[in-house]
C-alpha cells in the first residue's frame, strides 16, 4: 500500500483544489456551541477540524439526511413526480474509524434486496477521507473491532510529526493524491503512526466483557426480562440513542401539501424504535407498547437480528448513545450486566 506524508499546509492546499471540483463536507465547530462539532459543508479548509472528539450526529447524514425531500408532485393533472436530487459529487473529510465501519455496515444493509436507491445515489457521489482519532471515556471501539477500520475510505490520515501519514485505499484516492504536493512516507513517519495507534488503544479503557461473536447467543438465550425492565424504568423513550447512532437506518415517510392541497413534497426522515408510537399498526395495536419491550428490541437489533443477517453487530463502539442519553443509560454497562447475568463473560482483550 502506498503511503505519503502531507504537511498541514499541503493538506489545506489539496482541500482548496478539491473545493473547486467537489462539494466539501467535513467536521467543523458549531457556531452556536463552541467546543462541539458537526459535519457540514465547508466554505474553506480553515473551517475543517480534524482533531475533534466525536460529533453528536454521525457523518451518515451525508448519505442519509435526518430529513430529505424525495420528490415533489402535483394533483391538478396526471401525477408526475419530480425527483429532487443534487448531482454534484462531494468529498467527506475527517471520518473516524468507527464511523467508517458504520458506513460500511449501512452499505451492506442498503444494498441488500430491495436496494435503497437514495442511499446508493448519495454513496456513489462520495469520496471519503478518514482520519484516526483519540478516544474518550465512552469509546469502546476495540471491543467492536472497529478501532483500526479503513474501509470504505479512499484516503486515510494518521497524525504524525510531519503532518499526516496518508494511506491510499482506492483508485479515486490515488487520483486525489495526484493533485497534492506530498512526500513519500519514511520509516520515521510509519513509526509515528504506529505510536499513535498504540497510544489510542492504551487510552481505551471501556470494554465489553465478552467477544462480539457471543453477544447474539447471550441475547437469544433470553431470561433477561428483569434487566430490560430495570433499564426501562430509567428510560424516557426520547429516541436520543437511535437518532445519534451511526448505524440505525429506520425512517418514516411524510407527504406535505401546500395550502391549495394540490401540490406537495414527499419526505423521509429518521425514526426511532424507542419512540412509543413506532410499533403502532392499523387498528390501534402497538406490538411494542411497553417501554421494556422497546429497550429489549434495541439491544436485539444491534447485537442479534442484524448480526444473524449480516455476520456483524450493528454497533461500532462510538459511544454516542451513552453520551446522548438523557437518563445516563450506558450501552456498555447494560451489555456487561447482560453478560454477567448469563455467566458467559470472557474478556476479549
Amino acid at each position: 500500500m502506498d503511503a505519503y506524508v502531507l504537511s498541514t499546509g499541503d493538506l489545506d492546499s489539496l482541500l482548496n483544489t478539491l473545493g473547486t471540483k467537489y462539494t466539501l463536507i467535513g467536521c467543523r465547530e458549531r457556531e452556536d456551541q463552541p467546543g462541539f462539532y458537526r459535519f457540514g459543508r465547508l466554505d474553506s479548509p480553515g473551517q475543517l477540524v480534524l482533531d475533534y472528539g466525536t460529533t453528536t450526529i454521525p457523518p451518515k447524514k451525508a448519505f442519509f439526511p435526518a430529513e430529505e425531500e424525495l420528490f415533489s408532485f402535483a394533483l391538478d393533472h396526471s401525477p408526475e413526480p419530480v425527483v429532487l436530487r443534487e448531482k454534484r459529487r462531494f468529498v467527506l473529510v475527517g471520518v473516524h474509524p468507527c464511523d467508517l465501519t458504520a458506513i460500511d455496515l449501512l452499505d451492506a444493509a442498503h444494498t441488500k434486496s430491495p436496494r435503497d436507491g437514495w442511499w446508493m445515489f448519495n454513496r456513489n457521489r462520495a469520496i471519503i477521507i478518514g482520519v484516526d482519532c483519540l478516544p474518550d471515556e465512552y469509546c469502546f471501539c476495540t471491543s467492536m473491532e472497529s478501532s483500526m477500520a479503513r474501509s470504505p475510505s479512499d484516503l486515510f490520515l494518521t497524525p504524525v510529526s510531519r503532518g499526516y501519514l496518508v494511506e491510499i485505499h482506492s483508485h479515486p484516492g490515488k487520483e486525489l493524491m495526484a493533485l497534492a504536493s506530498k512526500v513519500k512516507a519514511e520509516k520515521r513517519d510509519q513509526d509515528d503512526a504506529r505510536e499513535w495507534r498504540l497510544r489510542k488503544n492504551e487510552m481505551i479503557k471501556t470494554r465489553l466483557n465478552a467477544p462480539i461473536a457471543r453477544l447474539a447467543d447471550i441475547l437469544e438465550d433470553g431470561g433477561l426480562t428483569d434487566i430490560w425492565k430495570e433499564v426501562a424504568e430509567r428510560c424516557y423513550s426520547c429516541g436520543s440513542c437511535n437518532t445519534t447512532c451511526p448505524t440505525c437506518f429506520c425512517f418514516t415517510m411524510i407527504d406535505e401539501f401546500d395550502l391549495t392541497l394540490s401540490r406537495g413534497i414527499r419526505k423521509r426522515g429518521w425514526d426511532s424504535c424507542q419512540l412509543p408510537e413506532f410499533a403502532s399498526v392499523a387498528g390501534g395495536y402497538n406490538f411494542r407498547g411497553e417501554r421494556w419491550q422497546r429497550v429489549k428490541h434495541r439491544w436485539h437489533r444491534k447485537f442479534l437480528y442484524l448480526y444473524r443477517s449480516f455476520g456483524r453487530p450493528y454497533c461500532t463502539g462510538c459511544g454516542r448513545c451513552s453520551r446522548a442519553c438523557t437518563a445516563d443509560i450506558n450501552i456498555v454497562d447494560v451489555t456487561n450486566e447482560l453478560i454477567a447475568h448469563t455467566g458467559k463473560g470472557c474478556s476479549n482483550g
